[in-house]
């Protein structure tokens, strides 16, 4: 199951909004202060357990002075034969239908309303109907790998090392006394993990193709260790902010998707890459795009170098007005000169990047004889 269609109306910045959503991956692109990061909040606040009343309601609406909560509503498609069966213990209606509504417009479970056309269906257990839905995920601050990590602070429930955990997580590390006993096994455990994370940090990373990454035990403490061609092993503190963000990004966003079925998830991810220069936000979208194979992606950004250009139809270019946040959903259209006129990219900001003309033998020997003359006749 997939959305398909998100609808929103008055909710912050967005007095009206309808966006299809394609089945992998969805780029939400503008200028600062244009409502890119509002479109996620909406489809994050889409969650029973994320506050949804008039706080959030656009103060140029109707429904800001009539005191109403914004509304939400999603349309989901693509159903498995899996889902059906679930649904069906809901209700017998999902048996023949390809695709629903759930809308949101309030703060309680009773302000959620499923609808099959214009229909609303009624007497279902809205509860237990939410949980079937896939589970919506928002990635905004990501906590940065840290140079070390005890075992107590890797057996607690405390969510600043989460991303310690994931990183043993990719390295096949479940059981962390493991990598801490003074054993071959321990060891042995170490060096594979090592060697696994390794691989998977070099796949995604090609700014660094002779990265390594090094787990080192020293008592009840974990060592964090890189390295690649230039350096001896130094910690992740001392490498640049964009490869420690990126690093840090990667390792929380695999684990998480490691044991999830197909679109089990719906990701909503705020301005990825922010960090990076370039060549490693090209690299980010290449994990985007692997990691859509299996879960539906929604970022925002406001760099060119995040969208993927082989599939304009997945870039969504907001627009702030008089009358709020909208979208243009054709900013391929004419070279991409809407998106180029909204984020304020003219043809002379990007000089450095055109091949650079090499002189004929002919033009360089009339540039050396009047070189020449200006010498010899001043």
């Amino acid at each position: 199951m997939i959305a398909t269609k998100v609808s929103v109306r008055a909710f912050k910045s967005i007095y009206e909004l309808e966006m299809p959503l394609d089945g992998r991956m969805n780029v939400i692109i503008g200028a600062n202060e244009s409502g890119k990061t509002n479109i996620l909040r909406s489809l994050y606040s889409f969650l029973p357990e994320v506050p949804f009343d008039v706080s959030l309601t656009c103060q140029y609406s109707n429904h800001y002075y009539m005191g109403k909560s914004p509304e939400v509503t999603i349309e989901f498609g693509g159903l498995t034969k899996e889902n059906r069966t679930q649904l069906m213990q809901i209700s017998e209606i999902f048996k023949d239908i390809e695709s629903f509504h759930v809308r949101r417009d309030g703060p309680s479970h009773k302000d959620y309303h499923l609808l099959i056309g214009d229909s609303e269906v009624d007497n279902i257990d809205i509860r237990h109907f939410l949980k079937l839905l896939p589970k919506v995920l928002y990635f905004s601050d990501i906590s940065l790998l840290k140079n070390r990590v005890d075992l107590d602070s890797l057996l607690s429930n405390n969510v600043e090392y989460n991303t310690e955990r994931n990183l043993l997580k990719i390295g096949a590390i479940e059981d962390y006394g493991i990598i801490f006993e003074d054993s071959t096994r321990g060891r042995r455990a170490m060096d594979e993990a090592s060697r696994i994370i390794t691989e998977q940090i070099r796949r995604a990373w090609s700014q660094e193709p002779s990265i390594e990454i090094k787990l080192n035990v020293n008592g009840s403490t974990l060592y964090i260790d890189f390295s690649d061609d230039t350096t001896v092993f130094d910690t992740p503190e001392s490498r640049s902010l964009g490869f420690r963000w990126y690093l840090s990004f990667y390792v929380n966003f695999v684990a998480q998707t490691f044991e999830a079925r197909a679109n089990e998830y719906i990701f909503l991810i705020d301005e990825p890459g922010i960090h990076l220069h370039p060549g490693g936000q090209k690299d980010l979208v290449n994990v985007l795009e692997d990691l859509s194979l299996k879960n539906q992606l929604i970022y925002t950004t406001h760099s060119p170098f995040m969208i993927n250009r082989k599939y304009p139809e997945r870039v969504y270019l907001t627009i702030k007005d008089k009358n709020g946040t909208h979208i243009d959903l054709k900013a391929y259209r004419d070279n991409w000169k809407a998106l180029r006129k909204e984020i304020d990219i003219i043809p002379g900001d990007l000089f450095f990047f055109t091949t650079p003309v090499v002189a004929s033998d002919s033009q360089e020997k009339k540039r050396a004889g009047l070189l020449h003359k200006l010498k010899t006749n001043p």
